[in-house]
């Protein structure tokens, strides 16, 4: 596997930085046309509860920002409280993967960048903003 990661993701928005490396641990460009992908699910196979692309953001302002596209490229995923809140507490599956757009066998190749596990944890209720 070409990265592990373990974090936690709090019912606030979440910033986490990520290195994009191959199987072989090697950094990895991030060329045109390539997209960076995000998914966060609970099971196997399951449709995602929450999935991610570069170049777009969710409704709730989750976005995947690619910070630095040559070897090894780096893409910070931003995971938004109002995302969060969509969320079961509990623990999730994340990858990160790469879909690499020069790839023709197949076309459009999704690559592992990184799998790992993501605790999510809710948040105490109540009024939270910069005055109180």
């Amino acid at each position: 596997m070409a990265n592990a990661f373990e974090f936690t993701v709090y019912a606030r928005t979440n910033d986490f930085q990520f290195t994009l490396r191959d199987d072989n641990n090697e950094g990895v460009a991030i060329e045109a046309g390539d997209v960076v992908r995000f998914k966060l699910g609970r099971g196997d196979n399951s449709v995602p509860d929450l999935d991610l692309r570069s170049g777009g953001a969710t409704a709730n302002g989750s976005t995947i920002t690619v910070d630095q596209t040559t070897a090894p490229a780096k893409a910070t995923v931003r995971i938004a409280q109002d995302d969060v809140a969509d969320l079961v507490p509990g623990t999730y599956r994340g990858e990160l993967l790469l879909v690499d757009d020069s790839e023709t066998a197949p076309v459009d190749a999704i690559k592992h960048a990184a799998l790992g596990v993501v605790y999510v944890i809710g948040g105490l209720g109540g009024n939270v903003n910069k005055s109180t």
